[in-house]
């Protein structure tokens, strides 16, 4: 049976398939690289709808207050790729927060 994938799901696939296709650091040809290789496009298809899923239920089965729980799929991925906007337009350091100095002496 054929599910029915609305556009911010299928962009969250995407997006999660763009990251595990190209390592950090990497660059057009390591993307090539992926491009050409049908059993890998297809093996991080499988993985990134699997994630994707996951990523759904985990969100709408957050412990409450939860704002999504009656939310729908195609909502919630909306949320995740407006939140993965934002954090994109933050500073590097800030983005992520592993490269964020801190001052520990206090």
């Amino acid at each position: 049976m054929n599910e029915i994938i609305g556009p911010n799901i299928k962009k969250l696939i995407i997006h999660k398939m763009s990251l595990d296709a190209i390592p950090p650091g990497g660059g057009v040809a390591d993307g090539l690289k992926f491009l050409t290789d049908k059993d890998r496009i297809s093996k991080t298809l499988r993985e990134a709808n699997e994630w994707v899923k996951q990523a759904l239920f985990v969100v709408r089965n957050a412990m409450e207050p939860n704002p999504f729980k009656n939310s729908t799929d195609e909502d919630i991925a909306g949320e995740i790729l407006r939140k993965i906007e934002d954090r994109s337009q933050l500073p590097p350091a800030k983005a992520g927060g592993l490269n964020e100095e801190r001052d520990y002496s206090s």
